[in-house]
């Protein structure tokens, strides 16, 4: 957890796609919502701490009244499993139950989550040190600028592929204004992903995008901004949104000092 002011608080969360408590027995348990309803959750809940099962993590999703409840928990000594699952399914709006043991005490790799999607649409997740170390590797075989120049056209065109998202969600909102889409569909999303902690002033049709903790600058240290990346995202973005060449200059940089990662954005209005 990030602390700050009630406003500028963050909340760290684990993925639940990776479960590890040593000596323990695990187990994960593959809900199907039929029929959402409220308390739904609780009852299920209940099957499980009544049997001495401590809950992990849980992930429910529910879109038009079905979904999946996931739940990782671990597993009491007498628990028969078999018996639960067939009162778990008796619960009002429970369909189907699977389940999964851990194949290795102590570790749960879930082999039936996949794949991860964000409305509708396919995402993968990487470890930022890799980002780091591809950025390394570039720079000591083809040198800074060669490097800086690849990192931002893969940013570039990753950012048109988001924008192509963002555009979606703002129709099935009814958001039309592309400033509103880049503040309040952009910049939240930036940091939901795990990217950092975005946000944005605007100051005579300049924009200064701030981002705190940015995954390109993270244990790195430069002379120089090299958030190559990061710069072509934004401009794919933008550029998709707006249908029009925008400027983005790369001004701080906490990989060389700075307290964040600063942009400064000129976006002609059209």
């Amino acid at each position: 957890m990030i602390h700050g002011p009630l406003e500028e608080r963050y909340f760290s969360i684990k993925s639940p796609l990776l479960t590890v408590s040593p000596g323990k027995d695990l187990l994960i348990f593959y809900l199907e919502i039929l029929r959402d309803r409220p308390g739904i959750l609780a009852e299920v809940t209940r099957e499980l701490s009544s049997r001495g099962m401590n809950i992990l993590s849980n992930l429910t999703h529910v879109t038009e009244g079905k979904g999946l409840i996931v739940i990782i928990a671990e597993r009491s000594g007498d628990a028969d499993i078999e018996e639960l699952k067939k009162h778990l399914e008796s619960i009002e709006g429970i369909g189907s139950v699977e389940y999964e043991e851990s194949r290795i005490k102590g570790l749960l790799i879930p082999s039936r989550l996949f794949p991860l999607v964000r409305d509708g649409t396919r995402v993968v997740a990487f470890n930022i040190r890799a980002i780091k170390y591809l950025s390394e590797e570039l720079s000591r075989i083809l040198g800074s600028s060669a490097s800086g120049a690849i990192l931002f056209r893969i940013g570039y065109e990753m950012g048109r592929g988001f924008a192509v998202d963002h555009l979606k969600m703002a129709e099935r909102v009814g958001l039309n204004d592309p400033f509103e889409i880049l503040r309040k569909i952009s910049a939240p999303l930036y940091t939901c992903s795990g990217y950092g902690i975005a946000s944005l002033e605007e100051a005579g049709g300049v924009f200064s995008l701030r981002i705190r903790e940015n995954f390109e600058a993270i244990d790195r240290t430069s002379k120089e901004p090299l958030c190559y990346m990061t710069k072509g995202m934004w401009k794919g973005g933008l550029e998709y949104v707006f249908r029009r060449s925008i400027s983005i200059e790369e001004v701080r940089c906490k990989a060389k000092g700075d307290e964040y990662c600063e942009f400064k954005i000129e976006i002609p209005r059209g």
